[in-house]
């Protein structure tokens, strides 16, 4: 496995890429969920993402470059595990070639999977950073991210 050096910087990027990837995913499973909560969920969390994905991106402009610091080598192998687990496979258009996502359930699944990586991804990040408008940001986000994974959670719960 490739090993990238991590510095808040890099780790933004990667944050911004996983949120983006998010986006498209909950736009595509609006195709599956038609109609009723779970398309509801499904759009409310396509317009989370595309938020989350932009402040990240903001947040990555405004670190000052002179500044920037990796982070040790444990987290930069964790991270880049997580990123390539979450931002590199063949995701969301593999999945529906392979017509793994057909179901609302499928795509829950799938989306409760990915919430977890992100959150695991983003808990490392503020472990990491000593940035504290990157901690603050951080934190807001795993909140949202929590909440993302417990409606999932509930609406998979429903639909069994």
């Amino acid at each position: 496995m490739l090993v990238h050096e991590f510095s808040d910087r890099e780790a933004l990027r990667i944050a911004e890429e996983i949120e983006r990837k998010g986006e498209r995913f909950y736009r595509m499973a609006l195709g599956v969920a038609r109609g009723g909560p779970a398309q509801a969920l499904m759009e409310m969390l396509r317009a989370q993402e595309e938020t989350h994905a932009a402040r990240f991106a903001q947040m990555r402009a405004a670190l000052p470059e002179d500044e920037e610091e990796t982070y040790d080598a444990e987290a930069n192998a964790f991270l880049s595990a997580i990123a390539a687990e979450v931002v590199f496979p063949g995701g969301v258009l593999a999945s529906l070639m392979n017509r793994r996502l057909e179901t609302v359930r499928d795509v829950l699944l799938y989306a409760i999977g990915s919430e977890k990586d992100s959150l695991l991804f983003y808990m490392e990040m503020l472990l990491k950073t000593k940035n504290e408008a990157c901690k603050r940001t951080l934190t807001a986000i795993i909140e949202e991210e929590k909440k993302h994974l417990y409606d999932l959670q509930q609406l998979l719960e429903a639909t069994a």
